[in-house]
């Protein structure tokens, strides 16, 4: 079990919601929903208060996404207070994969593909983007759970010829 997932079990344990807006009012953050025009999200700790920006523009569910990516640096990165995120499911350096990664584990952890279900139509049936999709797959990648070929990692009964 990575750390990152330790950390997603405990929070869920202690706060018993998979609300990402609940979540945030239990850490006692503070959401700010605006129409902005060119980022998804942000995140700013400011005199001991943390706020977290979300895009209205999005759809409700992205939005939902967004705002538990931010709970995500706040609570992996201590050390970082300002984060400000054009694509917040693109990769763009260590701290973005493991805020990914918690996001993957939160919200997609105990749901599994269907037999033959690829990425796209497994991210699709559970209306997330593709990255957070791809993050449970290679989860499953890191706990050995795949078959390993040359051409492409398949995992048994689930996602088929997505990873090159």
């Amino acid at each position: 079990m990575s750390w990152i997932n330790k950390e997603v079990k405990a929070l869920m344990a202690k706060y018993n919601t998979t609300d990402p807006f609940e979540l945030a009012d239990y850490l006692e953050y503070e959401l700010i929903p605006f129409a902005f025009s060119r980022i998804r999200g942000l995140l700013l700790v400011l005199n001991g208060t943390t706020y977290i920006g979300y895009n209205t523009n999005l759809p409700r569910r992205l939005q939902g996404l967004v705002v538990y990516h931010e709970i995500a640096h706040r609570l992996l990165h201590k050390g970082n207070y300002f984060m400000l995120l054009k694509n917040t499911y693109f990769r763009s350096g260590k701290f973005e994969r493991q805020a990914d990664r918690f996001v993957a584990e939160l919200v997609l952890s105990e749901r599994r593909p269907r037999p033959g279900e690829t990425v796209y139509e497994f991210s699709n049936r559970h209306k997330v983007p593709m990255e957070l999709a791809r993050e449970i797959a290679a989860m499953s990648r890191e706990t050995k759970q795949v078959v390993h070929d040359k051409k492409q990692a398949l995992l048994p009964g689930c996602f088929e010829k997505v990873f090159k």
